[in-house]
């Protein structure tokens, strides 16, 4: 009887044992996978998030700068800068909308309103105009500052018609027949003109290639390095010393007007340094951010 009974218990075992023997790779295998992860788990790269790097306080940087402008500048009995940052869309400066004399600044406004005219079909490019054309006048007006031509578009169009496009763009502290105008509204004409707010893709183009290799190149242009393009006017008139830029910087595009005003007999060397000081300290600044 007892070895009866063993003969079952044995039986079983063996029953239990050819049961269970192919199933147990199975259970190892859901072991290591509960283990280890799932193979979604292991086989899904996983995705590490991308820290965004820190923003720069760029206030403390503004004002270090502003009082580097002025140590630069401050030998002019007066000076005004305008600053405009593109990217930010934020304009500031040091008294930038004080209006002083602007010398041949203001012939940028009066080459944008002469292509207004020619956009409306009152001229061309090529009417007669001062024994040459329209065209050849307005590539002297800026390019070469030639007087000559300023005034034969003075007498053309008017200064009330140049005033009426200063006031339709909301140009600030702009007076064309007192020929005043302020940092911060020559900074507002070439940033509508770089936004293409005014005048057609075509005749802004031409009008900024009037604005490079200029007759002037000694005040803000050396504060640009190579390979970077900008477009710019000068000014030069008694006291007037001027100079204004949009700067197409690689990381942060940005309009620089600076505006100096000195009876003193500062040389014009020295003048010219300052400014150049000023451009590369500006120009600095939106290296930093």
């Amino acid at each position: 009887m007892i070895k009866k009974r063993y003969k079952i218990a044995a039986a079983i075992a063996a029953i239990i044992f050819l049961v269970f023997l192919p199933h147990s790779n199975l259970l190892n295998k859901v072991g290591d996978s509960l283990s280890e992860g799932t193979v979604l788990e292991k086989d899904t790269p996983k995705t590490e998030t991308k820290k965004e790097p820190p923003k720069i306080d760029r206030e403390p940087l503004k004002a270090k700068l502003l009082t580097d402008l002025t140590t630069y500048l401050s030998a002019n009995q007066n000076f005004t800068v305008g600053i405009h940052d593109i990217n930010n869309n934020e304009t500031f400066g040091i008294r930038e909308t004080e209006m002083l004399h602007a010398a041949s600044i203001m012939k940028v406004l009066v080459a944008t309103a002469a292509f207004e005219e020619v956009e409306t079909g009152k001229y061309s490019l090529n009417t007669p105009l001062g024994g040459n054309t329209y065209q050849f006048q307005l590539q002297q007006m800026i390019n070469q500052s030639n007087n000559y031509s300023w005034d034969y578009f003075n007498n053309l169009l008017g200064f009330k018609r140049e005033q009426e496009t200063a006031d339709r763009l909301g140009l600030t502290a702009i007076n064309v027949f007192q020929n005043h105008m302020s940092a911060v509204g020559v900074s507002e004409l070439l940033l509508k003109l770089y936004k293409g707010e005014v005048l057609k893709t075509e005749h802004r183009d031409l009008l900024f290639s009037y604005m490079q290799n200029t007759e002037t190149e000694n005040r803000i242009s050396p504060a640009v390095p190579a390979g970077v393009n900008f477009y710019h006017k000068t000014g030069t008139f008694e006291g007037g010393f001027h100079d204004a830029a949009l700067v197409i910087h690689p990381k942060n595009p940005f309009i620089l007007v600076i505006f100096t005003y000195d009876l003193t007999g500062l040389p014009h060397t020295e003048r010219a340094a300052a400014i150049q000081n000023a451009a590369s300290a500006v120009y600095t600044y939106f290296s930093s951010i």
